[in-house]
């Protein structure tokens, strides 16, 4: 077994350097979160800062601009997405809440997609290995304990 002794990437390394694409998926992270604590009502969310990163700064950031369309169109599935895994992790049934996870972080997608136009198909693919486990820090099986009986949990 060879141990890797490359440092880990940081944040600015997954968008190959680009400090816009970085502060879109900052912005991203934000706005994902602030949502998910107004759906949930377990954490203040800071509406005015919601409000100018949805209305000023992502819509004036060069990178956002440039890839508008399609992350328009990966930001649809997400809220989507999102607003279904809502409704299934209350179902009580362990499949609907185990792909409830999955949706619920569904706007990893968006990361993914700038991930992979600022590094290329290749580069992307590899650098999404790492990046991923960040950005969906929270495991199944402690999502699934949270919203199932322990004797429904099998993971």
């Amino acid at each position: 077994m060879q141990i890797s002794t490359k440092p880990p990437l940081s944040e600015l390394d997954w968008f190959a350097g680009n400090k816009d694409a970085l502060d879109v998926y900052r912005r991203l992270s934000f706005i994902a979160h602030a949502w998910d604590d107004l759906i949930d009502k377990d954490k203040a969310v800071d509406v005015n800062s919601l409000m100018a990163n949805l209305l000023i700064y992502l819509p004036g950031n060069p990178f956002y601009r440039r890839y508008e369309p399609d992350l328009r169109g990966i930001f649809l599935g997400a809220m989507a997405s999102y607003m279904a895994a809502n409704i299934m992790e209350k179902s009580g049934d362990a499949h609907k809440v185990e792909l409830a996870h999955f949706l619920r972080y569904a706007i990893v997608n968006a990361g993914a997609y700038m991930i992979t136009v600022t590094n290329g198909l290749e580069r992307g693919a590899e650098i999404l290995v790492e990046a991923l486990p960040a950005m969906v820090p929270e495991r199944l099986a402690d999502y699934m304990k949270e919203h199932l009986n322990a004797d429904q949990v099998q993971v």
